[in-house]
């Protein structure tokens, strides 16, 4: 998980993007009715999803849930997590997909019981 850290310090900060600088039809878009009135799950549905998702996580090796989460929530390319966990493009991805599979199977065996 240091190795996670690792890379998001080195990794430049995002630009901020402020309201002001949308033209009329984004900031219309973002204030939207629609958007204010769609409400997400609650706090009680919001935690179970949490936990689940955890629980997942966990069913993972420490660098196959590193990778999985630099990829999928952080949005870091396969080259950049090969690069910081000093691995080859081709082990990311092949390690990638088969942490995805381990996830899709735990919910299937879930699921059926």
């Amino acid at each position: 998980m240091n190795e996670c850290w690792d890379l998001l310090r080195k990794r430049k900060a995002r630009p901020l993007v402020y309201e002001s600088d949308f033209s009329d039809e984004q900031a219309k878009q973002y204030s939207s009715p629609e958007r204010e009135t769609s409400k997400g799950p609650d706090t009680s549905d919001r935690m179970a999803m949490r936990e689940r998702l955890e629980t997942m996580l966990g069913q993972l090796d420490k660098k196959d849930r590193a990778m999985l989460v630099l990829k999928e929530v952080e949005g870091f390319s396969v080259e950049e997590i090969a690069e910081s966990l000093g691995l080859n493009a081709n082990t990311v991805k092949v390690r990638l997909f088969r942490a995805r599979r381990r996830i899709v199977e735990y919910t299937r065996r879930e699921q059926n019981g």
